[in-house]
């Protein structure tokens, strides 16, 4: 890691230089070994504790269909999810808080967003089980700029939309299937053809990023990314944090600007995660992932 100087006369850590290369070129960077295992294992007895609360993802997931006879093909949809985890009793919620502003990630974040930044979405786990479905590719590289899903460098600095920080809380063998992604694609400046969205064609180009329980995946949503079929007869955990730049909310929707009781528990930074949007006077979280810096007017 390395420290750079803001115009706010603040400082951060940041990502290396060879992280920076690899997300560059990529588009998505794999961080070995992030959480240790007693997170890993915390994470586990939560959702293990909590049985209840796993439900259908949705039928139709809007990017699955009927694929049958196809590469993607599987018995069931790609996935079932917990949801709500931030909310849940103690002590099964506090894993999931405490990855809200975990200090070894705040460097990834402050590199791709500058300082400033939130969480959007929920937190969501994807459970899959032996021969669940994929999940068609999608992402738009830069075929269409909307300011909510991009990759843009200039002058030495990295600028990203959403990006999705995706926790394996299992192992992944390269056989297994799970989460696969097109190296490089989000800075493509064409449509990706259907037939390799849908992995009928040229599938060497799809890359299925093999883990193990606590490696940390975080890739951009404009880099073309999806499940292949699961095929392991263990089950496929995966949490996923969501965050965008500091002014923008991504899901939609209408969202109350004071924060609910129940983050009275949490930390002033975590607390500052899940502020809504906004520029001037955010605070900003220092390296340690419990100080705030709460500058007049802050720099890029």
């Amino acid at each position: 890691m390395e420290v750079k100087d803001m115009n706010d006369s603040a400082s951060y850590v940041a990502m290396s230089d060879r992280e920076k290369y690899l997300f560059d070129l990529q588009g998505y960077l794999k961080i070995r070994d992030f959480l240790t295992m007693d997170e890993v294992n915390a994470l586990n007895a939560a959702l293990d504790a909590n049985q209840n609360m796993l439900g259908e993802f949705g039928e139709p997931n809007t990017l699955s269909g009927d694929w049958t006879g196809r590469p993607l093909e599987g018995v069931c949809s790609p996935f079932r999810h917990y949801g709500g985890m931030l909310t849940w009793d103690q002590p099964w919620c506090q894993p999931f808080r405490d990855l809200l502003a975990h200090p070894k990630l705040i460097p990834y974040l402050n590199t791709l967003f500058g300082r400033g930044w939130k969480m959007d979405h929920g937190v969501d786990v994807l459970s899959s089980k032996e021969g669940c479905e994929g999940l068609k590719l999608h992402g738009s590289g830069n075929v269409t700029f909307n300011g909510s899903r991009f990759y843009a460098y200039s002058n030495g600095t990295m600028r990203s939309g959403l990006i999705v920080c995706q926790y394996s809380l299992t192992d992944v063998t390269p056989s297994d299937g799970g989460l696969c992604v097109i190296p490089g694609s989000h800075k493509a400046n064409f449509p990706c053809p259907d037939d390799i969205l849908n992995w009928e064609s040229d599938q060497t180009l799809v890359y299925n990023i093999p883990l193990k329980a606590g490696d940390l995946v975080i890739f951009n949503e404009a880099t073309t990314h999806g499940t292949l079929p699961w095929k392991s007869n263990g089950e496929r955990r995966t949490a996923l944090y969501r965050y965008t730049p500091k002014y923008m909310h991504y899901a939609g929707g209408v969202y109350e600007t004071s924060l609910p009781e129940w983050t009275s528990e949490l930390t002033e930074a975590q607390r500052s995660v899940l502020e809504p949007p906004y520029i001037y006077h955010r605070p900003l979280i220092e390296e340690d992932g419990v100080s705030l810096v709460r500058p007049r007017r802050e720099g890029e």
